[in-house]
């Protein structure tokens, strides 16, 4: 396997899902921020965005997944199409966090095994960052709330 190989069909997502305190720590300041998003309380804007005046890929990610668990789908894909890949990863990972280590070990197994044979995670990278790119050009417009 070359190096571009090695690169692209890596399994780091799965990886990750192997160290319970990472997933922690990570899945519980996700759930944080959209909770206290929810509330009407934010935390930080983006950094990237107040320093360059450029979005970056995850500008309107927060809005797009609290619309999304509003039921609001068609607005939310507006917002950010990434929003429901994000939530999936989210809930992964706190799926991971309550299962018994045997089912835990099953799930890291078996998206492991998707990761290194698709490339999911780095497809998923390449996406969002074309999908910005985009945006960017002006080809699809961001948002003006968010």
């Amino acid at each position: 396997m070359n190096t571009f190989e090695h690169l692209w069909f890596n399994h780091a997502f799965s990886e990750l899902l192997a160290d319970r305190r990472a997933i922690a720590v990570i899945a519980g300041a996700g759930a944080l921020h959209l909770g206290l998003s929810m509330a009407g309380i934010t935390l930080w804007s983006c950094p990237i965005r107040a320093v360059t005046g450029v979005p970056c890929p995850g500008c309107g990610l927060t809005t797009a997944t609290l619309e999304l668990l509003r039921g609001d789908v068609a607005g939310s894909l507006q917002t950010h199409a990434f929003a429901p890949i994000f939530l999936a990863g989210l809930v992964l990972m706190i799926v991971s966090l309550v299962l018994p280590e045997r089912q835990r070990q099953g799930l890291f197994s078996a998206l492991n095994n998707w990761e290194v044979r698709n490339g999911l995670t780095s497809w998923v990278l390449f996406g969002l960052v074309l999908y910005w790119v985009v945006r960017i050009m002006g080809w699809m417009p961001f948002p003006k709330n968010f």
